[in-house]
Parts: structure tokens; C-alpha cells; sequence
């Protein structure tokens, strides 16, 4: 059990109040990570096309894939599909080669996960929460609520959707446009527009103001006769102070964000991905999230699959490429965990429109350093109609009477890797039946 669960349970249990010093410490405590990134591809990715290779010869009609099984490349114990044929000469686009060469390491690849579900809805709900059916959280504001509920900013997202619900537990900060201004207005009162630094009042006349204030605050705290009413104020001012140093550190981090690599900012929905992970490293860096959630959508490609799906998926991976570097080089790329995946998958066969409809067996990938799990590993598969093969439940070797992986197993998994699938706030209210397989070790 948490130390902060404990000492909130026992408060109410026996009726007592915390001490004040203790809250207070409590309520201050800093962040220490692993920070989490959600990278999320809207739509419904092509395992086929990246991480799960299948070929030419395979799937219904013998046409899951335009690529010949004989190119498709292995690095260390992971196999990647090539470019389709009709891209295999564009030496101007990012590869998958390029990816996985510079990332297996440090990469798990998830196979064969069964969302059941051709449902975009369903899916999303299934990837990001876990659950199918029933209204959970998703694993980001789950793990910020029960890690670092106390921040001014516990869980940040690009959009208010499935992949980043919080259920009431912790707020949700959405961090684009308009919202990235609002935050700037709040961290910073004094100035007179969010673009500028000019201010309403002098640093002289504005540290008056804030003399005065914190005076009253503290003549309101002391004319309390209630000792909770006292200490209650008193942590609602020492929260305040804290919120606002770090959404002040937030702000000037964006204002200090790193530029993209020259071809990720050469192709506009890598760039846009790239930036979206700009502002969850400003939040992570000035301590005011845990985590974050990004997306990259145009993943639903019914028609022209391969002249639009690879594209964007090299979008995507050569974004988080340039995200992984970025991370390294800023310093927090070894507490950090980045999981990546989509509402479920594409069809083993070609449309009449040279598309692919929806697909419920899918893949996930996660990337972390060595302290977190162990990289260089595949867990799961699909057979040669790619279709989810069952693996034992204590080996993960695929076994024909074992289970299927479901995205209740996955989150499962990624609860435990969190360190908080044992927490009452977590499988008291949102249980998961599946126990713990070995996918993070």
C-alpha cells in the first residue's frame, strides 16, 4: 500500500487528523517519476505494415501485405515489415529499418492482443483504460492519481477523449492553443498579454501586493478557532504556492522547447506529434505532470491503404524517434516510459478500394530503460491470417491451450509496471480479474 493511501485511510478510520506539518510535507512532496507518455495513433494502425510483418501470400487472399515476405528485416529478436512495394524506392520517407535499428534495445513489441472490437469507441476505451464494456479511467490519469494526484497539472492530453478520461479522479489539463494561453494567464497574473512580459504593475509595487495578500491570508488563518479549519487553509495556501511556481516553470519551459530534427520538421504530422511531446516535457521538467497523452490521427485508411497509411505511420514512428532523442539528450529519457498503440488494427486483406476496414487483433509497443523492463523482446503473435495465438500464462512461449492476450491482460501488466496494481484506490475500484503476466521483466 502507498504511504499515501495508508495515511488517508487511516485518518479515516479513526477520526483523527494528520498533522498539519505532515500534510503539508505530504502534499509538497516532489514527483520522482517515471513520468509516462501516451503516444496514441488515431484510427487503427496496420501492425502488418511496422511491427508484426506478414507479406505477400499470407491473409485471406493471399494479400495482407504489397511487400515480399523475403524483405522483411529483423533487428535483435524483432522482425519488421518493409516499405510496400509501391514506396519501396522512396528513399525520401522514414523507414521502419530506421526505427526499430535505433530503438530495439530499449523497445518491447506486443503482438496479437485481441481488442474484440471493430468499434472505434470500444477500441480506444479498450486500449487506453483497459476495459471493454465497463467506465474506467484511462492508465494515464490512473497512474497520476494514485502517483502524483498533488500536482498543478497531474495528467496533460492534446484532446479531451477516451485515451485520456480521468473519471473525476485527478484534473485533466488539456495543453494546445487556446488552452496553452489560458495556463499562461494563470501562471503569470501580472502580465498584460500572454506574448508579452510587460506587466500591469513594477516588481516593487507587485511584491507590495503579494506582501499584503500573504499577510491577510495569514491573519484569516490565525483567526480560526477550529485547529482543521487552520490547517485546511493552510495547505490550500502552501498548494497555491506550489501550483503556481510550477506552471510558472512550465510556461518558460515552453518558451525553451526544443526544435525538431530536420526531417520531422520537414513533414507536418510528425512535426505536429513532435510538438505535442514538447509540451508534456515542459510540464514534466517543471514538475507539474506525470503524465501525458499525444496523438497522431488519419490512421483509418479505408481506401488507398498503402499510399496513405505508410506515410503517416512513418509519421508517427519518425516523430517518436526524434521524441526518444530529444528525451535522452533533455536527461529524463531514463525515467521515462512511452507506450504506444490504436484502437485496434487493419483487415488481413485488401478492399474493393484498395483499403483495409477495421481488424480487432492488434499491437502495442513500449519503450523504457533497462531499470523498467527488459528491451529487445516480442510477446505474443498473430498466425498467417493474423489472428491472436494464444501464449501460457507463466512463460508467455505460445502455447495452444493457454490465453488469449486481451487488453485487460495489458493493463494488467502495465498497472504492476506502474507499481500500482495492488493499490486500494486502483483494483478495490477498478478490478481487473486477469492476474499479472511476466510482459515487464
Amino acid at each position: 500500500m502507498k504511504r499515501r493511501d495508508f495515511l488517508r485511510l487511516s485518518a479515516t478510520a479513526s477520526g483523527l487528523l494528520l498533522c498539519g506539518n505532515t500534510r503539508l510535507a505530504l502534499a509538497q512532496a516532489a514527483f520522482s517519476g517515471p513520468h509516462w507518455l501516451f503516444i496514441e495513433a488515431r484510427g487503427g494502425w496496420d501492425p502488418t505494415s511496422f511491427c508484426d510483418p506478414k507479406g505477400l501470400g499470407l491473409g485471406v487472399n493471399g494479400d495482407i501485405n504489397n511487400y515480399d515476405q523475403n524483405d522483411i528485416g529483423q533487428i535483435g529478436n524483432i522482425r519488421y515489415a518493409p516499405p510496400p512495394d509501391s514506396f519501396a524506392n522512396d528513399a525520401t520517407l522514414f523507414r521502419n529499418q530506421d526505427f526499430f535499428e535505433a530503438h530495439f534495445q530499449r523497445l518491447l513489441v506486443i503482438n496479437g492482443i485481441n481488442y474484440g472490437t471493430n468499434s472505434h469507441a470500444v477500441g480506444q476505451t479498450a486500449s487506453w483504460t483497459g476495459s471493454r464494456a465497463r467506465n474506467y479511467p484511462s492508465i494515464g490519469a490512473l497512474i497520476a492519481a494514485e502517483e502524483a494526484p498533488d500536482l498543478s497539472m497531474p495528467i496533460v492530453a492534446n484532446r479531451s477523449s477516451e485515451s485520456s478520461k480521468t473519471n473525476g479522479l485527478v484534473p485533466r489539463s488539456l495543453v494546445r492553443g487556446g488552452d496553452l494561453n489560458a495556463i499562461r494567464e494563470i501562471a503569470f497574473p501580472n502580465r498584460t498579454s500572454v506574448t508579452q512580459t510587460n506587466q500591469y504593475h513594477s516588481n516593487a509595487v507587485r511584491s507590495l501586493i503579494d506582501t499584503a495578500s500573504a499577510a491577510r491570508r495569514q491573519r484569516q488563518i490565525s483567526e480560526q478557532r477550529l485547529l482543521r479549519v487552520q490547517r485546511a487553509l493552510a495547505l490550500h495556501d502552501a498548494a497555491r504556492n506550489r501550483d503556481v511556481s510550477s506552471l510558472q516553470g512550465f510556461v518558460n519551459n515552453l518558451n525553451a522547447t526544443s526544435a525538431p530534427n530536420a526531417y520531422v520538421n520537414s513533414r507536418s504530422n510528425a512535426r505536429n506529434l513532435f510538438n505535442q511531446a514538447q509540451t508534456a516535457f515542459a510540464a514534466f521538467e517543471a514538475g507539474a505532470a506525470a503524465t501525458a497523452q499525444i496523438d497522431l490521427g488519419g490512421f483509418d485508411t479505408h481506401g488507398d491503404h498503402d499510399a496513405r497509411h505508410y506515410p503517416r505511420l512513418m509519421d508517427y514512428l519518425a516523430a517518436v524517434d526524434n521524441i526518444i532523442d530529444d528525451a535522452m539528450a533533455r536527461g529524463i529519457g531514463d525515467n521515462l516510459v512511452i507506450v504506444m498503440a490504436s484502437d485496434f488494427a487493419r483487415t488481413n486483406k485488401y478492399n474493393a478500394d484498395n483499403g483495409k476496414d477495421h481488424w480487432s487483433h492488434t499491437s502495442m509497443m513500449v519503450w523504457a530503460a533497462p531499470a523498467h523492463f527488459q528491451g529487445d523482446r516480442v510477446v505474443g503473435a498473430t498466425d498467417n491470417l493474423q489472428r491472436s495465438m494464444k501464449v501460457n500464462p507463466n512463460t508467455l512461449a505460445l502455447d495452444n491451450n493457454g490465453i488469449e492476450l486481451s487488453p485487460e491482460y495489458i493493463h494488467q501488466a502495465l498497472r504492476s509496471l506502474a507499481g500500482i496494481d495492488m493499490n486500494p484506490g486502483v483494483s478495490g475500484v477498478f478490478p481487473f480479474a486477469e492476474q499479472v503476466l511476466p510482459i515487464f521483466v
